[in-house]
C-alpha cells in the first residue's frame, strides 16, 4: 500500500497543468497522462473500494490527501487542467476499474472559467454519476464547489449558479454530498485569504498546503459520512 501511494503522488506530481492540445484522433487532452495512470495500475494495482479523488489540478494538488483521509485508503487521479467532459470521457481508466466506496468529484472551474454555462457542466457531473452508479449504487459521492479564487472573478456570477445548481442535486439524490470549500478560503466578504493559496495576487487559483488543511476541515466530516453509509461495491472486502 505504501508503495502504491508513493507511486500515485509521485506521477500525480509530475503532470503537466499547462494547456494541452486535443489529440487529433479522439479530440481529448491528456491521453499521455491517462496512459501514465493505467501504466502505474497495471504495474502495482491499486486497492479497491477505496476514496478516489477525481479531478483536475485542484485534485491533482491534494498531496496530503493519504493523511487528511486515515484510514481510508486513497486513490487520487487529478489530471491536468481537466475539465468535466474530460473526467466523464476517461472514467473507463481511471474511475470504474476501482469500484470506489467513495469519489471526492474535483472538476468544474475549468469548464467554467472558459465559459461554459452552468447547466452543461452539471449535466456532465450528472452522466458521471448515473456511469458510477450503474456499476457501484451505493457509492458516496461529494462534490466539491467551484471555489471562486481571484483569477476567475470575472466568472464569480456564473460560479454562484453553478453551486446553487450541484448543491440541490445532490439534496436530491442518495448519498451525494456538497463541500462548499469557499468558506475556507474566502473571507466572509468574498476575499480570498491570501496565505491558504498557492499563487499571489490576481493569479490566484488553488490551494496551498495551509489551504488543504482548511479545505479538511470541511470535506473530512463529509467523507465520513458518505463512507458510513456506502457499502462495499466489489467482492473485494475493504482494505483500511
Amino acid at each position: 500500500m505504501k508503495l502504491f501511494t508513493a507511486l500515485t503522488f509521485y506521477a500525480a506530481s509530475c503532470l503537466n497543468a499547462q494547456e494541452v492540445a486535443p489529440h487529433p484522433s479522439t479530440g481529448l487532452r491528456y491521453g499521455d497522462d491517462i496512459a501514465k495512470f493505467v501504466a502505474a495500475d497495471k504495474a502495482n494495482p491499486p486497492p479497491q473500494n477505496a476514496l478516489l479523488i477525481v479531478g483536475s489540478s485542484s485534485a491533482r494538488y491534494w498531496v496530503s490527501a493519504p493523511n487528511d483521509f486515515k484510514p481510508y485508503p486513497v486513490i487520487n487521479r487529478g489530471f491536468g487542467g481537466s475539465k468535466t467532459s474530460e473526467v466523464l470521457a476517461y472514467m473507463d481508466q481511471i474511475t470504474l476499474p476501482y469500484h470506489p466506496r467513495v469519489v471526492i468529484y474535483f472538476a468544474g472551474t475549468n469548464d467554467l472559467g472558459g465559459g461554459a454555462k452552468a447547466e452543461d457542466v452539471l449535466e456532465n457531473i450528472q452522466q458521471y454519476v448515473k456511469r458510477l452508479r450503474a456499476e457501484n449504487p451505493n457509492c458516496g459521492v461529494v462534490i466539491m464547489s467551484a471555489l471562486k479564487a481571484p483569477r476567475r472573478k470575472a466568472q464569480w456570477e456564473e460560479f454562484d449558479k453553478y453551486n446553487t445548481m450541484v448543491e440541490k442535486f445532490c439534496a436530491s439524490g442518495k448519498n451525494l454530498y456538497f463541500a462548499n470549500h469557499n468558506p475556507a478560503m474566502n473571507k466572509p466578504n468574498g476575499e480570498p485569504k491570501t496565505e491558504l493559496y498557492r499563487e499571489e495576487g490576481n493569479t490566484a487559483m488553488h490551494a496551498n498546503a495551509a489551504g488543504y488543511a482548511e479545505i479538511v476541515k470541511i470535506v473530512r466530516p463529509i467523507v465520513d459520512q458518505a463512507w458510513k453509509a456506502s457499502e462495499p461495491s466489489a467482492s473485494e472486502p475493504i482494505k483500511k
